[in-house]
């Protein structure tokens, strides 16, 4: 967590001073400094933090997943103190907060672990606004091209891309040869885009419209075993209606049922089996869809997005 300048948080204090706001939201503990000098100067001001994700958990899992398996076991005690500092900023957030939001009951949880004993509202993350755009997946994705979408300079979205196309995609297309690999994501690799073309796959790098890239979907793939992260590609996967097939670790915290919101997969023939059950079950897709679709609407649309909201805000006397 870098250290702000001691200039820009004067100057928010200051605006704060001049606005006098009710409440101000910080996002997660990045601007920690700034929320010290807040309840210092300003201590009438009421201050909520965001946990969209919990630094301490988050900064452990993504510097581990940089690493191959066998040394991660020494890297963490490399990492210790970083690990100890980036837990104890968020306990110190937690203090100088008077109400925390997470976006999971999972991450409530966790807040709670740390012996924080009020209320810890859970506000669900937004559905991206472009997925009202990308049609309805009953007129999509007749043919069998599976689509990877994430932040390519992201290590557990490479160890994702490198696991389809060295295991998953070579055992797919022993039963169906015509089967494809879109990946779709920001800051590729050259690597990546070598290892893509060479087994006939297809990259769509920094793509400006992620619509057109679901709607030629049959389904969305998350072999994700490491990271932290909001897990907003499974919420725009499942808010455009596009069947998703995916590891626990890529969904969880979003409270979706295997079977019913998408398809549990965690090994290779996992993968595999799932895939060619929507490969020649259409109808098991529209079902997939329909449920997926509508439960993201229903638990993270604009209105139980603001239900949450006002309620958590009732909790510290705002109305």
């Amino acid at each position: 967590m870098a250290a702000l300048d001691p200039g820009d948080v004067a100057g928010l204090v200051e605006a704060a001073r001049a606005g006098r706001p009710d409440f101000i939201l910080f996002e997660g503990v990045a601007l920690l400094d700034a929320m010290r000098e807040v309840r210092r100067a300003l201590p009438q001001v009421k201050i909520v933090v965001d946990f969209h994700n919990l630094e301490g958990p988050l900064y452990r899992d993504v510097r581990l997943a940089r690493l191959a398996a066998p040394v991660r076991p020494f890297a963490r005690l490399l990492l210790l103190r970083r690990l100890r500092a980036a837990a104890a900023a968020d306990r110190e957030a937690v203090r100088i907060a008077d109400s925390v939001w997470t976006c999971s009951e999972r991450d409530a949880a966790a807040v709670r672990a740390m012996g924080e004993a009020r209320a810890v509202p859970v506000v669900p993350n937004p559905i991206p606004s472009w997925c009202g755009t990308a049609g309805a997946w009953a007129e999509r994705g007749a043919g069998r091209r599976v689509l990877f979408v994430g932040h390519l300079g992201y290590a557990p979205n490479r160890r994702a891309v490198d696991e389809l196309v060295g295991a998953i995609m070579p055992a797919l297309r022993q039963h169906f040869a015509d089967a494809e690999l879109h990946v779709g994501g920001r800051a590729p690799r050259e690597r990546q885009a070598r290892l893509l073309g060479a087994h006939g796959h297809r990259l769509t790098a920094d793509p400006p419209d992620m619509a057109p890239l679901y709607r030629d979907a049959a389904a969305a793939v998350m072999p994700l075993r490491q990271g932290g992260g909001t897990r907003i590609k499974a919420l725009e996967a499942l808010a455009v209606g596009c069947p998703v097939v995916a590891t626990a670790k890529a969904v969880e915290g979003l409270a979706l049922e295997d079977g019913r919101h998408f398809l549990r997969a965690e090994t290779t023939g996992d993968f595999v089996s799932a895939l060619s059950q929507l490969f020649q079950d259409r109808d098991l897709g529209r079902r997939l869809a329909a449920e997926g679709r509508r439960f993201v609407h229903e638990t993270h649309g604009d209105a139980a997005r603001s239900q949450s909201v006002r309620a958590a805000l009732a909790g510290i006397g705002i109305s």
